[in-house]
């Protein structure tokens, strides 16, 4: 039966009401209505479980584990964030005082007395900062110019190294200055400072020599021919003043063998080291040998040893130390146990073969058992807003081993950081 055209508006009208009725309540419950709760905040806002941000570190691996650990974390866990960390080392963030705010240094060294001697390139003299930031000037004479430095071990007597290949010693205490023969390179002093040996670099190859003199430069004598093997001697005088200089000689591509020279013919005996890119650097007492090398089986990273280095004992107690950084990065204590070593943050895959690499990427704190090779990190040094920052060099750490000065490499600035 067809509708009346009444009856069709009316179910028009019917339906129209009804839509709109569903409409205003869908409305109603999308935008105003809210389910009674017994947790109900009093203003309206739902209750939000937060994840554990101690488990999200700990999946994520920033959690310090015992190894080359991520610096912007502390032994807990804990994000150190604009703190300045604590004012001794803990293993975490600790704090740091520079202590040449307003000087680029160059190569600084330990003072007998526990202060920090280096050059100022800026007015070209010599000076020392002790602990409590109170620099004094050494000279009053200006060298200006100079691209190196040999410091005497405990007197004030250096060697000056210029660009144009010049080398001038000269002692500040006494005034006295000389100049040495441009073929002198690799300069060291020994222990008791009353001699340097060097390698003799004449431009024919069949006159080079390791030699030894007074520092300056008189009395020189041979110690053995050079030829065209003078990339494969380092200079280095054991602290024991047995040895003038190592040596060393591929046995592969990943092995080669160390020697050591000594100032009167003496047969010493070799090590094999594993790797290459060989760095290194005595103990005080001269017994043992800390060193570097890089392989592919480190992913061209260093990786750091201990070997005795000292008589008959020389090669054996090798240990790897599971510790990526170079031999140059590191201090050790007068008593010869303890290793202090900057290690980079960032471990970049090939920074053995170009230590360029590690520029901006600052370093965290390590101490190394040289008996043991155990390593623990004790510091990660940071600025004053909590930021570790400081890439490590010509680190020196006190007789009583409650101080650490470097030389940042960013700024040149010497930082000191207290260990107890």
């Amino acid at each position: 039966m067809a509708l009346s055209p009444t009856s069709k508006k009316i179910l028009y009208t019917v339906l129209l009401l009804l839509v709109t009725i569903a409409i205003g309540y869908l409305l109603y419950i999308v935008f105003i209505y809210t389910p009674s709760s017994n947790n109900q905040n009093t203003n309206g806002n739902r209750n939000i479980t937060l994840p554990n941000i101690n488990e999200l570190l700990n999946t994520n691996g920033l959690v310090n584990t015992g190894g080359n650990t991520n610096a912007n974390s502390n032994a807990n866990g804990n994000q150190n964030t604009n703190q300045g960390g604590t004012p001794q080392a803990n293993g975490g963030a600790t704090q740091t005082t520079v202590l040449t705010p307003n000087t680029v240094t160059a190569n600084p060294t330990a003072s007998t007395d526990g202060s920090v001697r280096y050059y100022d390139p800026n007015d070209g003299k010599f000076y020392r900062v002790d602990k409590n930031g109170n620099i004094t000037a050494l000279s009053d004479v200006h060298f200006n110019g100079v691209s190196n430095v040999v410091w005497g071990n405990s007197s004030n007597q250096v060697i000056m190294e210029f660009p144009d290949g010049s080398n001038v010693y000269y002692n500040i205490d006494t005034k006295r200055q000389v100049t040495l023969p441009k073929e002198f390179e690799e300069m060291d002093f020994s222990p008791s400072d009353n001699q340097i040996a060097f390698l003799y670099m004449h431009q024919d190859t069949e006159r080079r020599v390791l030699a030894v003199s007074s520092p300056d430069g008189s009395g020189a004598r041979t110690l053995e021919s050079l030829g065209q093997n003078a990339d494969h001697v380092m200079v280095d005088w054991s602290p024991t003043g047995k040895v003038a200089a190592s040596y060393f000689e591929f046995i592969d591509a990943n092995r080669q063998t160390l020697g050591f020279v000594g100032l009167n013919n003496e047969n010493f005996k070799g090590t094999v080291v594993e790797g290459r890119g060989l760095r290194s650097q005595y103990t005080p007492n001269g017994k043992q040998l800390l060193y570097s090398t890089y392989s592919a089986e480190t992913d061209y990273k260093p990786g750091l040893w201990v070997v005795d280095a000292d008589g008959d004992n020389i090669g054996k107690n090798r240990k790897e130390i599971q510790l990526n950084t170079f031999a140059d990065k590191c201090t050790i204590s007068n008593n010869s146990t303890t290793a202090y070593c900057g290690v980079p943050i960032d471990q970049k895959n090939g920074y053995g073969l170009d230590d360029r690499l590690l520029e901006g990427v600052p370093d965290e704190l390590y101490a190394v058992d040289l008996n043991t090779g155990a390593r623990t990190r004790i510091a990660v040094p940071v600025d004053s807003n909590g930021d570790p920052v400081y890439s490590m060099q010509n680190l020196v750490v006190t007789s009583d081993e409650s101080t650490l000065y470097f030389r940042d490499v960013t700024t040149g600035k010497i930082v000191k950081i207290s260990l107890k």
